[in-house]
């Protein structure tokens, strides 16, 4: 049986505009929402210790955020935070795994395909990668 909706949440317009969406889609299936913010510091040269907490706790900020926002859009809605040590496309593919994910959700940057497909975007990597549905939201006018 499918488990959790993953959203990907790193607090860009495209993310929060998944934020509503991913509230949606977690309340129509009755499923717990996982938010997930992922994050790899760059291995090489200098102490990477302090780089490394520094990004642990944007993520912890930005997700603790990211999960008011959900409760606030719907408190019905189970909602987990997770800040996943990884590069963010296998921080959700891992956190789909875990969960046995019916859905992962992130947003666009609203680039074209063909800017995604060369910087490597990652919902363009999830589309390709992913062995669940990837919903990708516009991010829309701000």
């Amino acid at each position: 049986m499918a488990g959790d909706i993953i959203l990907g949440y790193d607090g860009s317009a495209g993310s929060k505009a998944a934020l509503a969406v991913a509230v949606s889609v977690a309340r129509a299936f009755d499923a717990p929402l996982s938010i997930v913010f992922g994050y790899e510091p760059n291995p090489m040269g200098g102490e990477t210790a302090d780089y490394k907490d520094k990004l642990e706790k944007i993520g912890d900020e930005m997700v603790g955020s990211a999960v008011a926002a959900a409760k606030k859009i719907d408190s019905s809605v189970r909602v987990e935070a997770l800040v996943v040590p990884l590069r963010p496309v296998e921080s959700l593919l891992e956190a789909a795994t875990e969960r046995s994910a019916r859905v992962i959700v992130v947003g666009g940057s609203g680039e074209r395909p063909i800017v995604g497909a060369i910087l490597g975007s990652v919902p363009h990597k999830l589309l390709h990668r992913s062995d669940v549905p990837v919903l990708v939201v516009p991010a829309g006018d701000e």
